[in-house]
């Protein structure tokens, strides 16, 4: 009879995990970008700042909502990014975008602005460029030069585009990305950061 339950119980958890891998795709309603925002202009991250009070939380673009946030381990960082010598924290801020779209943006605390820049040196070196040379685009906000890197998923037989966008101010490497193939979705969240 245990037996019995317990493959109940199993086959009930498996069924539970294949139905959240085989949701359909949800179109878009693009997001309306204005990637003219004042380059020239750098916001500095306070000193006593931590990188949980980088999370953006309030005076968000229209159509986002920000859910919570939680504080990352450096073992977590080191699993969703990349182990390199230097992180000492990191957060991550969850927001929906027109109530059907996940979004996050993560800030990850180094303990130098040079190892912030090691660090997104060496996770962009865990992608290969395509050949036609589209995987990095340089793009700039905040006062601060980002980097946009694409890359596919499977979702049902089809290649969908996935975009993240990284970059750093000072100490902090902020990482903003999130489940669409509309990058001006994650360009307005990454601005919204302020930094």
């Amino acid at each position: 009879m245990i037996k019995k339950v317990f493959l109940v119980l199993i086959i009930s958890i498996l069924m539970l995990s294949i139905s959240g891998c085989t949701d359909k795709a949800i179109k878009e309603t693009p997001a309306e970008t204005d990637l003219t925002t004042n380059t020239s202009e750098i916001h500095t991250i306070p000193d006593d700042s931590g990188s949980l009070s980088l999370v953006p939380a309030d005076n968000l673009p229209e159509s986002y909502e920000f859910l919570g946030s939680r504080e990352l381990s450096i073992e977590k960082i080191e699993g969703e990014y990349i182990s390199v010598p230097g992180i000492i924290d990191g957060s991550e801020g969850l927001y929906t975008y027109l109530d059907s779209t996940d979004v996050y943006v993560d800030v990850i605390e180094m303990n130098s602005s040079v190892s912030a820049e090691e660090f997104i040196a060496e996770f962009k070196a865990g992608f290969r460029e395509y050949p036609d040379g589209g995987r990095f685009t340089e793009v700039s906000f905040n006062g601060h030069s980002a980097v946009r890197i694409l890359e596919y998923i499977l979702i049902d037989t089809n290649d969908v585009k996935r975009y993240t966008y990284i970059w750093n101010n000072d100490k902090f490497v902020f990482v903003v990305g999130g489940a669409t193939d509309d990058y001006a979705v994650l360009s307005n969240l990454a601005e919204a950061t302020g930094y």
